[in-house]
């Protein structure tokens, strides 16, 4: 196995600015407890480092245009997990590790990424653009790989040389970086065993005599002696992830391009994880004021990366902003399993554009009350057996009737005069097939009809009937 650690050094500080801040001056301080978590590393110039009491950064910076900022543990869970749905996209093996780290089992999915190298420059490329600072390590376990994580504080890829061993690696190390186990680190440390070459030429006994069972349990981990069994990760079903432009605008052009590159992100991973969705939303986030907000509904689930796009663009060229937008965000909180289609084997509707991708343009267009759908309702009365509803798009097709049914039915049957023997509606009927007898609502107000097909001199078909209560005639439907 293969493990690639990401470890977070400055998460508390990056999860609660998330947004980039382009002010060099101010200096920024995460502070817990009256002590220093982590800071800018302008401010680790200036001499500040973690520990350090806020009296004292106080006084080190004094003059400074300083910001104080108090951790809040829930913003950073938030981001690891922004995080872990991106990271999914590389492997389905993954864990949180330590709260600040991300250990990724790699080394069975190099291949479909080109290479370790490459795909160390994919994660560095969007760890980038989503504004974080990440220490990577590479080892054959996770205790290794996060050991290398945390030798060099830089964001430098610590890539594994071929020919030299686990150990070889790891014997310049100090042993202060394992906090895990205070009381043995600091018995080995009274021996004079401070480095892991120092421990590894301890015999097993002596190490076993000094320390903890879990700490030498831990040591086998570290170099393989024993397996852990790792489960794969499932993420949770919903997904939300931000683009910062670094400027503002007004401008939807501009907005397209960070619109889309989230849309990209967000089909990778419905694609991976096998889910759908009918609904994202996005929210522009301004340099001051209130988000504007816009929904995107589709008629069907789906994850289609070009029609969610297509939809949003058709949206937003409706907006206008008020204040310029220098953040854009995407979010999907009602994904599904995703239903697979049976593909045409020829081919022959892929020039054919789904009538669903049709509705959710028009209805991107005109609006979501715009565009309705005809179901069918069991009623025998041909003005009460059918209904609209805009909400939703799917129905069960039943099968065809045997008698014939215009597809136009008037919304309330209107009247058609009679001279002798002979109907009018805007010209002489004749009828031409009939009668079809339907009857209802016996229990209330009982309803007789006789249905008849007739037409027009200029060969209009039209759909009539007779009361038989009245004896009056009415015009039902008109066939296309």
């Amino acid at each position: 196995m293969l493990w690639l650690c990401l470890h977070f050094p400055k998460l508390p500080l990056e999860a609660l600015t998330s947004k980039p801040s382009f002010d060099e001056d101010c200096l920024r301080v995460v502070i817990e407890a009256n002590r220093v978590i982590t800071c800018d590393d302008a401010v680790e110039a200036l001499g500040v480092k973690p520990g350090l009491k806020q009296s004292t950064v106080s006084g080190l910076l004094s003059g400074q245009p300083l910001q104080l900022i108090s951790r809040q543990t829930e913003q950073e869970q938030r981001a690891l997990k922004q995080l872990t749905q991106w990271t999914y996209s590389i492997t389905p093996t993954l864990t949180l590790w330590r709260d600040d780290c991300l250990q990724l089992e790699i080394g069975r999915c190099l291949l479909v990424h080109g290479g370790l190298e490459n795909l160390l420059k994919k994660i560095t490329t969007e760890l980038d653009r989503r504004g974080f600072t990440a220490s990577v390590g590479i080892g054959p376990s996770q205790e290794a790989a996060w050991l290398f994580s945390q030798s060099d504080p830089s964001p430098m890829m610590d890539m594994p040389i071929e020919g030299l061993s686990l150990e070889s690696r790891l014997s310049p190390l100090p042993l202060a970086h394992i906090t895990d186990f205070p009381k043995d680190t600091a018995a080995l440390a009274k021996a004079g065993v401070r480095t892991f070459k120092d421990l590894f030429s301890l015999p097993s006994t002596s190490l076993k005599r000094r320390c903890s069972r879990e700490f030498t349990r831990w040591v086998d981990q570290l170099l393989c002696r024993v397996e852990t069994a790792i489960e794969d990760f499932y993420p949770e079903p919903e997904y939300s992830d931000i683009i910062w432009l670094g400027y503002g605008s007004k401008n939807h052009q501009e907005l397209a391009l960070p619109m889309k590159t989230l849309l990209e992100s967000f089909a990778e991973f419905v694609r991976n994880t096998q889910l759908e969705t009918q609904h994202i939303a996005w929210a522009f986030l301004p340099v001051q004021g209130v988000h504007t907000h816009l929904d995107i509904h589709s008629s069907e689930c789906h994850s289609d990366l070009n029609r969610w796009l297509e939809q949003s663009l058709l949206k937003l060229d409706l907006l206008t902003f008020d204040d310029l937008i220098e953040g854009v965000q995407l979010t999907a909180c009602e994904l599904s399993a995703a239903q697979h289609k049976t593909q045409d084997l020829f081919l022959e509707s892929k020039h054919q554009e789904p009538l669903s991708q049709l509705i959710d343009r028009l209805r991107s267009r005109l609006g979501f009350q715009a565009v309705t759908h005809v179901y069918e309702r069991s009623e025998h009365l041909p003005e009460h057996c059918s209904y609209t509803d805009p909400n939703q798009f799917t129905a069960q097709i039943s099968n065809p009737s045997i008698t014939q049914r215009p597809f136009w039915l008037l919304n309330s049957p209107q009247p058609i005069s009679q001279r002798g023997n002979q109907l009018y509606w805007m010209d002489a009927l004749e009828i031409v097939r009939g009668p079809e007898r339907l009857e209802d609502y016996w229990w209330s107000q009982p309803s007789s009809r006789d249905y008849y097909v007739a037409k027009t001199r200029t060969g209009q078909p039209v759909w009539i009937f007779q009361d038989r209560h009245s004896r009056c005639w009415f015009l039902q439907g008109i066939f296309d």
